[in-house]
Parts: structure tokens; sequence; C-alpha cells
């Protein structure tokens, strides 16, 4: 980041300076077990702790200021700045940051693959400019201005994600960042629970657009329903993505090469390419075409888009495959939504072909009244995919395997379990050198956990 005196900080956030001026701002955070030496410490009362605790901890560990809320007690030998909100006074320090630097910024939303999309974007654009972007899913109120922060001068591009879980939080962080360019990936069921509709979601997500200028580009999925139906509608110019034909940027000819990757061809207005993505599932080809969308729009030819695309790799997204004793696992575990789960069966079909496929799935939750048919749905697919065990987690899982036994005919051996100590010893009892087991599930239900416990026992032994 630039470099900012203590001075500067209070004037941009409207505080009130406890101690002088010219203390000299290297780095930001939240967190006293980052901070280094010339460090702002921004406390912040959480649920479970409170910032302000750890002041002196703070100034231990190099913080040379501090910002605090008002009313709150600051030891007389520490620097602060003195605010109303740290919350709030994050954002506005952010949004005035952000005003300091010329450069293209993207934004990307969506109800599913935020975070790939992003990846897949500055991957695409790192073939030619330098490209700042949010840091794994640093996508909130506290997270994306964060990442703002450390943008720096030897930025020439910058891609931040924005999630949300309800009305006036994308708009919030839109007004932070003021994108030229917004990306919305797909408008799903995720968090419908909160907002009651999709309808609603979409009203959520569109609210990216009000931190943009007249000027500014919107980049849309195309082949969904609901933001198809923006065609015409919207004041900013409008590029739109997706695999039907008739879109901006179309991607055909997919083509999966398992765990190597997918082929396939794009036709733009500019030009038509042959390109290749190094990850696997052709759902990954959703995640690029925004990525080339952009690069069009900034001028980057059709070498730096496949030099970009190239440069992607499975490593960046939240997917992990790893092996051990000849067995595969596909570490897909976290987050989950309908759309995501399929795209997850996706990828364990094409590179578990002619092998045990194993899909070990945990609750996708706040899904509301959906939640059901979801489940079940997804169940159906597992059947219908002729996968061999389903796993089921949690206490919605039961209607993944509703939804798996409605296929009288069905090869798949389908279990349900309460938790994920349960599911490993059924798990570690039956797998074999050759399978391939997908785990994917929400968060909360902490399948990540299982796969690296059972990453690090390996195969039993018979003696075991």
């Amino acid at each position: 980041m630039r470099i900012l005196s203590a001075a500067q900080v209070a004037k941009m956030v409207n505080g009130r300076l406890h101690g002088p001026g010219n203390v000299m701002i290297r780095q930001i955070s939240t967190d006293t077990r980052t901070l280094s030496s010339g460090s702002l410490f921004i406390a912040i009362a959480g649920d479970h702790f409170d910032g302000h605790d750890f002041l002196e901890q703070a100034f231990k560990n190099g913080a040379a200021l501090v910002m605090v809320n008002e009313g709150k007690t600051v030891p007389e030998h520490i620097p602060a700045v003195i605010v109303p909100n740290t919350v709030e006074a994050l954002g506005k320090l952010a949004s005035e940051y952000r005003k300091l630097f010329k450069i293209p910024v993207v934004a990307v939303t969506g109800s599913v693959g935020k975070t790939s999309t992003k990846e897949m974007i500055a991957a695409i654009l790192s073939a030619k400019y330098r490209v700042h972007k949010t840091r794994g899913n640093y996508n909130n109120e506290i997270g994306l201005p964060l990442s703002v922060l450390e943008l720096d001068d030897s930025h020439e591009a910058a891609v931040f994600e924005m999630g949300m879980r309800g009305f006036g939080e994308i708009s919030m962080l839109t007004h932070i960042i003021r994108p030229d360019i917004a990306v919305i990936t797909n408008i799903g069921i995720s968090h419908i629970e909160r907002l009651g509709s999709r309808q609603n979601i979409l009203k959520a997500k569109l609210e990216i657009l009000e931190g943009m200028s007249r000027d500014g580009i919107v980049v849309l999925n195309g082949d969904d329903e609901l933001l198809s139906g923006l065609r015409g509608l919207l004041p900013h110019k409008t590029v739109f993505y997706g695999i039907n034909e008739g879109q901006d940027v179309w991607a055909l000819d997919l083509s999966s090469k398992g765990e190597k990757g997918v082929s396939f061809q794009v036709q733009t207005p500019e030009r038509e390419m042959n390109l290749f993505i190094p990850a696997p599932g052709v759902h990954n080809v959703y995640n690029a075409l925004p990525g080339i969308a952009v690069a069009e729009i900034l001028h980057m030819n059709e070498r730096e888009i496949e030099s970009g695309l190239l440069g992607y790799s499975a490593q960046q997204l939240r997917v992990g495959i790893e092996e051990r004793d000849g067995v595969k696992f596909i570490n897909d575990s976290y987050n989950a939504a309908p759309s995501s789960v399929k795209a997850a069966l996706d990828i364990l079909c094409d590179i578990g072909s002619g092998k045990r496929k194993w899909a070990v799935l945990g609750d996708m939750l706040e899904l509301g009244d959906w939640a059901i048919d979801a489940h079940k749905e997804i169940g159906r697919l597992v059947s219908a995919y002729g996968i061999e065990y389903l796993i089921g987690i949690g206490d919605l899982a039961r209607w993944y395997i509703k939804g798996a036994e409605e296929d009288g005919g069905s090869r798949t051996v389908s279990i349900l379990f309460e938790n994920s100590s349960d599911a490993k010893s059924y798990i570690q009892a039956l797998m074999q050198k050759g399978d391939i087991l997908l785990f994917k599930g929400s968060r909360r239900m902490k399948l990540d956990v299982l796969v690296q416990e059972l990453l690090e026992e390996g195969l039993k032994k018979p003696c075991d």
C-alpha cells in the first residue's frame, strides 16, 4: 500500500486523532497476528471477540497506530484515530484510498462461482497487466476494504469479489471500489432463505451498478434466465456471455480432457479463438468467458488471452485433488449450492471415468423452502450418473438419499450419516485403491476435516 500518515488517515475517515499526526502507516490489519512494524491496527468488535481488548498486544506486534470506537479506552502511549464505528471507518478509508488510483477496476458478484471467476479474470489480465485481486474470499464489509488497502503504485488493474447475504451489502461495497467493469456470474438460490426469491437475489446483485459511472460496462451470464432478461434494460453498455448461441462472447465445441482441463472455441465481436483451460470441469468455461469479455474490453489480444488462460491452474480453484495409496480425493468442501454441486459431480465423472466413484455430500444450507427439492434433485443426479456410492452427511442430506432411491434400478449405494466421524469409518472400511472420492458440502459441514483425516490415515491394512 501507499504510505499514509496518521493525520491523513484521520482526515480520510473524519476521525479524531489522539497522538502525533506524523506517524507513518505501511500496512493495515484487523488481526494482531498479521501486524508488522508501521501497521495500523483497526479494532473490530465482533460477536465472539473485541479487538479493543488487544490494543497493547497490537502495539507490541508493531502497530504504530490504532483505530478505535468512540468511548473505548486507549493507553496514553498508543497513537489512535477515534471514530464512531470502526467497521464503517474501514470502509470509508478504503473508499478514499481507492480514489488515489486511476486503474481499471473489475467487480465480480453472483450466487456461485464468484471466487473462481475472479481468479480466472485475474489470470487472464495478468498476461498484460500487473493485477491486484481479492485475497481468498475477502469479499465482505471487512475483507473487501482490506483488499482495496493493499493496492500500490505497481498495480495496473484490480479485480475485486463482492459477497452478500442481504440487501444493501453490495451497494455499500460497490461505492467503496467504484468499478469500471461489473461482472455477475448467475442468480441462483444461495441465501434465498434470507431474501425470499430469486428476483430479490437479482435485485440485491444489481446493487453493484450503483457504484459505477454511466461509462461503466456490465458483463452478464446470458445463459442465466434472470440475467438474460436484462437485455436492453440497463443504463450501461452490457456484454452477455454463455454457451447458448446468440451471446456476445459465445463458447462452443466444449471438450473435457479429464483431469488435464477443457478445450473450447470462443466467438466474440472481435475474433474467433481456440482456447484451453488447464483445470478440470467444463463449468470452468463459464468462469473463463467473463474473463475473456473483460480482456477484450481492456484491448487485450488473442495471444495474451490464450497465455492468461494457460496461466490459470487447478491450484487457483477451491477444488483440491490429492492422492494417497492409489485413492484420489477431490476436496470441494468450501461451500455448496445446487449448481456448484452439479459442477463438482461433473468433475467427478470426468476424471473418474472407468473408476469406482464416491459422492460424499454434506448439507446445502440457506436454501429455505427450496432445500428439500434441491437435495432430492442432486440425489437423482448422482443416481443418473451411475456413481457407485452416495454418502449423505447431515440433517438435510437424507433428501439426497431419497432422491437417489427414487430410481428403483439405480446401482448407487446410498447411506446417510449424522456426522463426518460416523461416515469416516464406513468410507475407510470400503474404499479401495483406484477409487475416486468427491467431498462437497456447505462450509459448516466441515468436510475438509474429513478429507484431511482420510488423507493422513490412508487405506486401512487388513491388520488395522
